[in-house]
């Protein structure tokens, strides 16, 4: 324990994202007083640049089934059950805060896996008029309406750096940084830790994550710093290889990635060398690390990381490569991406040529085999039969030209999750399974998906064991300090 507080409260939330909203406000709603610890000047976190959307399962016993498969052994079914559970009480949650909401049909990421069925996907609508048909903000606008309604204190551009840890084991509070300072947080009822994952931290990535060399399109507060936390206070690890990953375009000159989305089906990824290496539409967009992580071990060397998407007129004129309706450039950097790609393509960032020898050489690919690789797939194309690949025949089109474009892509994070081990209580567990006193986890830190991830539930999951950790910190009794 620090000889001196500087601050007390009953729970401490180290992190103001979704999870850590939602942990302030149950624990606030349940009677105890909260203060959330933002590392960033800007609050949010990966939610406020997400998409928004939570799966909601027409079948929840079906859909409870379908994860565990998924799952691949890699979490408790208690807490996969926790978690469906959860699901059928978000929205009359998201309603009693005052969220309107939608909802629309989401087709399940693995349709052949025993259990899957029809989903929804549900967002919070968006009032504000000046974003509608933008980026979809409506989801964290009105988590933290409700945070700064309650009152509760948020401080921001304070790090915490180290769980304190009374003697006997209770963690009592944290060491943060505020103002240039260090500062002793004492939480009397308990620690909640919704900081995020490891995006932004080039050794973990290195030395967790395949393919390497991945770019990130979340938030650039994401360092690892939760995980160093718990390890010092002997709590378990898990799911550090979990992962979910867009296509995405790294601009100079700023620190996310741009994720990107094609309006036309004209369009190839090819290789370093001018080899096509997917089927481009079928794959999952979080899933993009995987088609990307094939090493060549001739050349010793990831030869899709980075990879080009090669198209044509149709592609570049029918709206902008860039995924508009989430990601940390366009929420928080502001960029506007133009809706016929023309500023991109007159700054660089889109390749434009005159013959496909043209686009080669700016690409560095051999021109001899990304010419067969056009004339090849154009041939399947007008067969309508991808036999390489097996892209549907509905989203085969030929690419047209001159002129060609080309983009340079990378696999792109847009969470990780790894993290502490926890149960279905949201409590921190130490390697052998038991809880480290006081301390509870939500949220991309430590998240259940540990192996594959079905689309719409990261912002579900973070609010539903956000929810769990805040009233079960808020109903701890109070530390003798």
């Amino acid at each position: 324990m620090p000889e001196t507080c500087d601050l007390e409260t009953d729970v401490v939330v180290v992190g103001y994202g979704g999870a850590g909203a939602a942990a302030a406000i149950t624990a606030h709603d349940n009677g105890a007083r909260v203060t959330l610890l933002e590392k960033m000047p800007t609050p949010g976190g990966n939610t406020a640049v997400s998409g928004g959307n939570i799966a909601v399962p027409r079948n929840p016993e079906a859909f409870a089934l379908y994860l565990k498969t998924i799952c691949f052994k890699t979490v408790e079914d208690e807490i996969i059950d926790t978690f469906v559970e959860g699901l059928a009480r978000v929205p009359a949650w998201l309603r009693g805060l005052g969220g309107e909401l939608r909802l629309s049909p989401s087709p399940p990421t693995f349709p052949e896996v025993p259990g899957a069925g029809d989903l929804d996907a549900l967002t919070v609508a968006e009032k504000d008029t000046a974003y509608k048909g933008t980026v979809n903000v409506a989801l964290w606008r009105l988590l933290a309406e409700q945070v700064e309604k309650r009152g509760i204190r948020v401080m921001l551009s304070t790090p915490a750096k180290e769980l304190v840890r009374k003697q006997g084991g209770d963690i009592a509070g944290v060491m943060a940084e505020s103002e240039g300072k260090d500062i002793a947080v004492v939480a009397r009822r308990g620690v909640i830790l919704t900081c995020g994952g490891f995006e932004n931290d080039d050794a973990m990535k290195w030395d967790y994550l395949t393919p390497k060399g991945v770019q990130f399109c979340g938030s650039p507060g994401n360092t690892g710093d939760g995980i160093r936390m718990v390890q010092k206070v002997g709590a378990g690890l898990w799911h550090m290889t979990g992962q979910k990953c867009k296509i995405a375009f790294k601009a100079p000159g700023y620190e996310a990635a741009f994720a990107i989305n094609f309006l036309a089906p004209s369009f190839i990824f090819v290789d370093q060398y001018g080899e096509r290496f997917a089927d481009e539409v079928s794959t999952d967009p979080h899933l993009w690390w995987i088609p990307t992580s094939e090493f060549n071990c001739k050349r010793f060397e990831y030869s899709r990381v980075p990879f080009y998407a090669v198209f044509d007129e149709e592609v570049a004129r029918k709206g902008p490569l860039c995924f508009t309706k989430s990601g940390y450039v366009l929420v928080v950097d502001q960029y506007k991406w133009s809706s016929d790609n023309s500023q991109e393509i007159e700054s660089g960032w889109i390749i434009r040529a005159d013959s496909i020898a043209e686009l080669a050489e700016r690409i560095s690919a051999p021109a001899e085999a990304l010419e067969n690789t056009i004339a090849r797939y154009n041939a399947h194309c007008r067969r309508g039969d991808d036999s390489d690949f097996g892209r549907p025949r509905e989203r085969l089109r030929v690419i047209e030209g001159p002129p060609y474009y080309a983009i340079q892509l990378w696999p792109a994070l847009l969470n990780t999750s790894g993290g502490s081990r926890r149960d279905k209580e949201s409590r921190v567990l130490d390697p052998y399974g038991n809880p480290v006193p006081r301390l509870y986890a939500a949220g991309e830190f430590g998240s259940i998906w540990g192996f594959r991830y079905q689309k719409s539930t990261s912002v579900s999951e973070a609010l539903i064991f956000g929810q769990i950790a805040g009233r079960n910190a808020a109903a701890a009794s109070p530390l003798a300090l």
